[in-house]
């Protein structure tokens, strides 16, 4: 990917010869919080739905008839809007996201809301969202990352129209980018298109300014802990998770392999072979790490029976203990690397997923072909590293959410 500023507007530009599909991926930065939680789902949801000149109905008949994707994806850190179309259709593609960023009408909003409610209704129903709605809750406490499901539903019916219309504003001043992957046989034509078809695309100033870190709010520098009440629940849910380095830092390679080693890398993981296979607690278990503009979360899941939650608690623990004590050597190390390597080779294939990672890690803040460099941190990783990863911060307190019955949550 080389980027290309013309004119206060950023291109992410990947010529990819001999492919039939383009993909144009447009990301806004996320910098402030929702008035309410879900404002900036509903203007997700609500792009697709009707322009002044089209309807629904319309829209849908282009995307279907000319066979191009037009997907609308809202995270905590930012919006991103995209389509993948063969290469002769450029221009209808274009024509249709423009549209719909600047002449959405917003007209379906209440059956938007509607629709939105029964769906975290619906979403709730599941145990396992449950309790990680909750945790999600509790280790943002105070930040707009912590709006969840339940946040969303308790303020849903507090969101006017003007709210949601209002986005148009806020994301016309944020930071912006326009990621390309394609077969393009003039670069500068492509440029020059969206130069002067695309000024909504102007972004504010870059800077390189970390962002501010969250910490985890703790009580009385213990564990928080949040205990929900199902008694019909044949499992328990576990969620016990850290605040962790940032994506853009050196821990984060060496947490991505830590990560790997305990619970993402499925049959082979520790967490699987030891609370699954060897002491059999689990139905479910796993770790994940997830990045974000103002933190990273590390987590573990399981799903168990309710009269083992304290001993798959007392489960994560050892795991954290024995990476501290027993370091893992060069050959499960070399494992966890290839795992990570094979994944990100896996999902850069095609010119969605060239576009939407540059994108993505540009509009992070982590810079230019941040992929490439990730790689090369991950190489220089060694055992002791993985060790010091963990009583950096998985011996911090955490936030754990537990829904079971009842008579399994008495302290």
């Amino acid at each position: 990917m080389k980027l290309i500023q013309k004119d206060g507007i950023d291109i992410l530009f990947k010529n990819n010869k001999n492919t039939p599909r383009s993909a144009v991926c447009l990301y806004f930065s996320i910098d402030k919080p929702e008035r309410y939680a879900g404002i900036y789902t509903l203007f997700s949801k609500l792009l697709l739905k009707g322009t002044k000149t089209r309807s629904a109905e319309d829209l849908a008949d282009i995307i279907e008839g000319s066979g191009i994707e037009i997907s609308v994806k809202c995270k905590q850190d930012y919006l991103k809007v995209s389509a993948l179309f063969l290469n002769d259709d450029f221009n209808l593609a274009m024509e249709v996201l423009s549209d719909i960023l600047q002449n959405s009408t917003f007209d379906e909003f209440e059956k938007e809301v509607f629709k939105s409610r029964g769906e975290i209704v619906s979403d709730l129903d599941s145990p396992q969202v449950k309790a990680s709605d909750a945790f999600i809750d509790g280790i943002f406490e105070g930040h707009y990352y912590g709006n969840s499901y339940s946040k969303m539903l308790s303020d849903i019916d507090k969101i006017q129209k003007q709210d949601v219309v209002a986005v148009l504003s806020q994301i016309a001043n944020s930071k912006k980018v326009i990621s390309i992957a394609g077969d393009f046989s003039d670069e500068e034509k492509v440029v020059n298109y969206f130069v002067e078809n695309f000024n909504f695309m102007c972004s504010k100033p870059w800077d390189s300014e970390i962002p501010d870190i969250l910490e985890f709010a703790s009580p009385d520098n213990a564990d928080k802990i949040v205990k929900i009440v199902k008694n019909d629940a044949k499992q328990a849910q576990i969620f016990q998770g850290f605040i962790v380095g940032l994506q853009n830092t050196e821990d984060y390679p060496k947490m991505a392999i830590l990560n790997n080693l305990l619970g993402s890398s499925g049959l082979s993981s520790r967490l699987f072979v030891e609370l699954r296979d060897k002491q059999g607690l689990a139905y479910t278990v796993r770790s994940s790490l997830e990045p974000l503009r103002h933190s990273s979360i590390f987590y573990f899941y399981i799903g168990t029976e309710p009269k083992n939650i304290q001993k798959s608690l007392n489960g994560f623990r050892a795991e954290i203990q024995r990476l501290i004590d027993c370091p893992p050597d060069e050959v499960e190390l070399s494992g966890a690397k290839e795992n990570i390597m094979g994944r990100l080779e896996y999902f850069s294939q095609t010119n969605m997923q060239i576009a939407s990672i540059a994108g993505y890690d540009y509009i992070m803040g982590l810079g230019l072909n941040y992929e490439e460099k990730y790689k090369e941190k991950l190489n220089f990783v060694v055992g002791d590293d993985i060790s010091s990863m963990a009583k950096k911060y998985l011996f911090n307190p955490s936030m754990i959410s537990i829904l079971a019955p009842e008579e399994f949550l008495k302290d």
